[in-house]
């Protein structure tokens, strides 16, 4: 295995929480010369777990900002917007553990991320709607 593989194969444990050393990133499609990015294993991970999408706006948040999110997390976060998608939102500001995250409720896709720090200050526009989970 290829060290960007390994390191894959670490982060995305971290992201869905299983141990199973056994399991691995398959690159045997991919040719050579092409790396696997990271935000998009890791953005096609959530989306097959939890049904949601992280924008590429809000994967670069994440990263920028060190935001980690574990499979709880993320289930929290799917659960506040589907409490939002029954209420009828469109658009929410979910509150979960001093992070703020916006959301496309009606594409189920986190729009931004902010960190505690960010938060503090800020207005919130153009959104219906906000979760605390």
């Amino acid at each position: 295995m290829k060290v960007y593989e390994l390191s894959l194969n670490r982060k995305l444990q971290e992201v869905t929480g299983l141990k199973d050393h056994k399991r691995h990133v398959d690159t045997s499609r991919l040719s050579a010369d092409k790396e696997v990015a990271f935000t998009d294993v890791l953005q096609e991970k959530i989306k097959t777990e939890s049904g949601l999408k992280f924008s590429a706006h809000a994967l670069r948040r994440l990263e920028e900002r060190n935001v980690d999110l574990g499979p709880a997390q993320v289930e929290r976060l799917r659960e506040g917007v589907l409490k939002a998608e029954e209420k009828g939102a469109k658009s929410s500001l979910i509150l979960m553990d001093n992070q703020a995250f916006i959301v496309s409720v009606k594409n189920k896709v986190v729009v931004t991320v902010l960190n505690e720090e960010r938060t503090k200050g800020s207005v919130f526009t153009n959104i219906d709607s906000v979760a605390i989970v």
